[in-house]
């Protein structure tokens, strides 16, 4: 048996979008075996379809209609091929070239031409982040300018990191350029570095840069970020954190707020003008009834798994040989309450009775109802489109290395390509239905002494929505038959 759908989805992406020939392109194969850029596209796709280590590239290609589509050998593509064919994509030595001389700079490059030239990037919205990977690098080796110590968003605080920003097209999601950088970096440095990228690449293909509007978060949104866009002549828009929004705008009543269009179900939102860091902007608060629904189930869980934390705490400082002292006290119960708007809702009194300490707590049932009426759901936005309504922000801000992003793209252009079978498909839906379809190869005796053993090609049975999914991904295009 062997993976069908998914991989062959995404290699047939590869093919049709131009993806594959821009690849051998820069990186053309040698005479015979695969070249840098199969091992580029395999560990792509490996990305999507089964994420791992490339020590189990091997197995799991072996199992898949790639095998049969590239011919090559498993034993082709073990860790160590790989890290050699990067090696030839991006030498040691290049840490120091220019961007114009950088082979994945100038790759970006020619990615956001093709996908310009396919009329896939839209309506000039795009979508800025940054988020980092904690690695298992020795904190010894000096060597390696990357992974450095820094706040790691996944917790793992101890361990070296390195970062990524990234920018994906608004509508279609396709990646259009990226960069790594130490993990020292805090985002809001590293913000000045990923303009300057953006720029240069909206500047060579002849994207005007007034057309274009950059999406990002709150921890992106500071003065000389602000400054440094306006300074471009890019357009933004961002989340305005909390406790900077104007109360009267961000505590609004939801039945005050217009409702947007059937395209935004369950989201409400009004604009208005707003000085911030000394220039006018066009703030918008925005209350989604879904999004408020995923809050308060989150909070209710997080509120009654802390308050049993408590109440066992509680009973723990009752016992005659309890240790504890207030400062390991208040450490412990704060941890418990660092969960958003936790401690809004839970109170806490600690005192010391004769030697022992006594701790209260209480459910704050007025805060909780506050929290209902103006906090869940909503999220204030500040955008420099000031002829911009308010659902055109809203609508917006919904949009969050090389190999990881060429994934996304490729990811990105099935799923566009299956909404022409399938038109409210959402992703987690397009990765179930292709990851069950599965080929299935049957073996038959040889005919006579000299025969060679038959062998034929079937697919599994598709349920309706897989049939037509093959049918717009093209999946019939795909070679069946086995290479020896």
């Amino acid at each position: 048996m062997r993976n069908f759908g998914l991989p062959g989805a995404l290699w047939l992406a590869a093919k049709q979008s131009g993806l594959w020939p821009l690849l051998e392109s820069l990186w053309p194969a040698p005479r015979s075996g695969p070249g840098p850029a199969h091992y580029l596209l395999l560990a792509a796709i490996h990305r999507i379809c089964d994420p791992g280590p490339k020590t189990e590239v091997s197995d799991w290609y072996e199992k898949t209609i790639l095998a049969s589509e590239w011919g090559f050998p498993a034993e082709r593509f073990t860790s160590q091929a790989f890290w050699d064919a990067f090696e030839q994509i991006l030498p040691e030595s290049s840490e120091t070239l220019a961007p114009e001389e950088d082979p994945l700079d100038q790759a970006q490059l020619r990615l956001l031409g093709l996908w310009k030239e396919k009329h896939l990037v839209g309506r000039r919205l795009l979508a800025y982040d940054t988020t980092n990977f904690y690695t298992y690098i020795a904190s010894t080796n000096t060597r390696n300018h990357l992974a450095q110590r820094g706040h790691n968003k996944q917790g793992r605080h101890n361990l070296r990191q390195v970062g990524l920003s990234y920018v994906l097209d608004g509508e279609s999601g396709l990646s259009l350029c990226h960069h790594v950088y130490p993990g020292n970096i805090a985002d809001v440095e590293e913000f000045s570095v990923a303009l300057a990228r953006i720029v240069r690449l909206l500047d060579q293909n002849q994207i005007a840069r007034d057309t274009v509007t950059l999406v990002f978060d709150k921890g992106t949104a500071a003065l000389d970020n602000t400054v440094q866009l306006q300074e471009a002549g890019v357009g933004w828009i961002s989340a305005l954190p909390w406790n900077q929004a104007p109360a009267e705008l961000r505590e609004r009543a939801s039945e005050e707020l217009p409702s947007c269009s059937a395209e935004q179900p369950g989201v409400r939102a009004v604009a208005e003008k707003l000085l911030v860091h000394g220039q006018e902007y066009l703030a918008v608060l925005k209350y989604s009834a879904p999004f408020a629904a995923e809050q308060l189930h989150s909070l209710t869980t997080s509120i009654s798994r802390t308050l049993q934390s408590l109440r066992r705490f509680s009973r723990e400082l009752n016992k005659p040989r309890s240790r504890w002292t207030e400062e390991g006290i208040r450490r412990k119960i704060a941890k418990w309450l660092s969960g958003q708007f936790l401690s809004d809702v839970i109170r806490y009194q600690l005192e010391s009775r004769d030697g022992q300490w006594q701790l209260q707590f209480d459910f704050d049932q007025a805060a909780f109802e506050r929290l209902l009426g103006r906090r869940l759901g909503r999220t204030v936005l500040l955008t420099s489109r000031m002829d911009w309504t308010a659902e055109q922000v809203v609508a917006g801000i919904r949009i969050h290395a090389f190999y990881c992003m060429l994934g996304i793209s490729l990811l990105q252009y099935v799923h566009r390509q299956a909404k022409a079978a399938w038109s409210d498909l959402s992703m987690e839906q397009l990765l179930e239905e292709l990851q069950e379809i599965q080929q299935f190869v049957l073996f038959y005796p040889r005919q006579g002494e000299k025969g060679t053993p038959r062998a034929a090609y079937v697919l599994s049975k598709q349920t309706l929505a897989q049939q037509a999914l093959a049918k717009a991904l093209k999946l019939d295009e795909l070679q069946i038959t086995h290479r020896r």
